[in-house]
């Protein structure tokens, strides 16, 4: 499975304060979705509205979780 590093995206966009402002949401709300391992498309689709150049792919990777649960069944 694929995730997003939410906790990358926002250390690159300038931290939790920055990243909240070209949101346009409450200061508090990146740590909310780092905690939740979570961010909607909408404010996904804001971000990248303000900050265009920004490759959002690069923020997908492989859940490390899911290849440790692979290797112990053996698939």
């Amino acid at each position: 499975m694929v995730k997003l590093n939410i906790s990358k995206l926002v250390a690159d966009l300038g931290g939790a304060s920055a990243t909240a402002k070209i949101a346009g949401v409450a200061r508090t709300a990146p740590y909310g979705w780092i905690d939740r391992e979570y961010v909607s498309s909408t404010v996904l689709e804001i971000i990248k509205t303000q900050k265009p150049e920004l490759d959002i792919d690069q923020y997908f990777e492989e859940d490390s979780n899911e290849i440790k649960d692979k290797v112990r069944i053996g698939t």
